[in-house]
């Protein structure tokens, strides 16, 4: 007679886990590979007619993050990464403005990334 091996996970060791800052390392080198690609992709002004030529491309910092998750109704603390740019006209960039036009580097560096890995 075949027996079925029975797992019961135990979800307080796996919230642990998913909290430490070893399981925050590879969250913080996914968003470096997204920084590199938005970096490449992401637009420079002429040097003529803007006062600050290639700024938007020189400030995307990457910073590491924790973030609420509800679970069982209850918050728990995940570990995770950002990839944030700090210039302030960056949402104009990403969005447009009707003068500027939309760019989306962050959405599309962020589709570049997922289309290399096959996601």
């Amino acid at each position: 007679m075949a027996y079925r091996s029975k797992y019961t996970g135990r979800y307080s060791g796996m919230g642990k886990m998913l909290s430490t800052p070893w399981l925050q390392a590879p969250c913080l080198a996914a968003a470096e590979e997204i920084k590199a690609v938005a970096e490449s992709i992401s637009p420079v002004g002429d040097p003529s007619e803007d006062r600050h030529p290639g700024l938007y491309k020189s400030s995307f910092v990457v910073v590491p993050h924790t973030k609420n998750v509800p679970f069982r109704g209850k918050p728990r603390l995940r570990a995770g990464a950002r990839l944030l740019n700090t210039a302030r006209h960056a949402a104009i960039v990403e969005f447009g403005n009707g003068r500027t036009p939309r760019y989306a580097v962050l959405s599309r560096a962020r589709e570049i990334v997922e289309a290399a890995h096959g996601h």
